[in-house]
């Protein structure tokens, strides 16, 4: 059997498309009844992704993007690529590794800053403090060490440490010998002219 109209008997026309005042056709409005995908934004570098409060107990490992605020008890581990803020209630006894981190209140561990550290009054650290920038206010209680590197830092030097000097075997009388690798030329030799 053969039906002679193609389309539903319930279909509706489709809407027409709307033009804009530059003349530029723009997408037909969605049919009736579809579903929209719900739009995700991410929060602005100034605004918090995530704020545990004063009467927070946290233990364990804390991964996070954004900027995250902690003013309650932590113990473990953080990490991330972004920005931490530890306000002048909190009490942390934890590994920080993340990208910036602005510290007011009582750590106790070691903190790897990779942009940036702050410490600021009234913070109380015990332990130690590595990044490339450090400030610190007048009236914050430090015990440790600081560090002022990076991981760059730290490539490089890997990269250019000396090499030991070459082993030379002397195949006549089975003896290895040390060759000491040459005397480094003065600099301005290398721009004279080679015959």
């Amino acid at each position: 059997m053969k039906f002679g109209r193609r389309e539903s008997l319930f279909a509706q026309p489709p809407p027409e498309p709307e033009v804009d005042t530059m003349n530029r056709e723009l997408l037909p409005p969605p049919a009736a009844g579809a579903v929209r995908a719900p739009v995700v934004t991410r929060p602005a570098a100034n605004e918090l992704n995530a704020f545990l409060g004063s009467g927070c107990i946290y233990e364990g490992k804390l991964t996070f993007e954004g900027r995250v605020r902690i003013d309650g008890k932590f113990t473990g581990e953080i990490f991330s690529n972004d920005t931490l803020e530890i306000g002048p209630d909190a009490e942390l006894e934890a590994e920080i590794d993340v990208a910036t981190v602005v510290i007011a209140g009582r750590i106790n561990g070691n903190v790897n800053a990779r942009g940036r550290c702050d410490l600021r009054a009234p913070a109380i650290v015990i332990g130690n403090i590595t990044s490339p920038i450090i400030t610190m206010d007048e009236g914050v209680r430090f015990d440790g060490e600081m560090r002022m590197s990076n991981a760059l830092d730290q490539a490089v030097r890997a990269s250019t440490q000396r090499a030991p000097a070459a082993l030379d075997s002397n195949e006549s009388n089975g003896k290895s010998e040390r060759r000491n690798a040459p005397a480094s030329r003065d600099p301005s030799e290398l721009l004279k002219p080679v015959p």
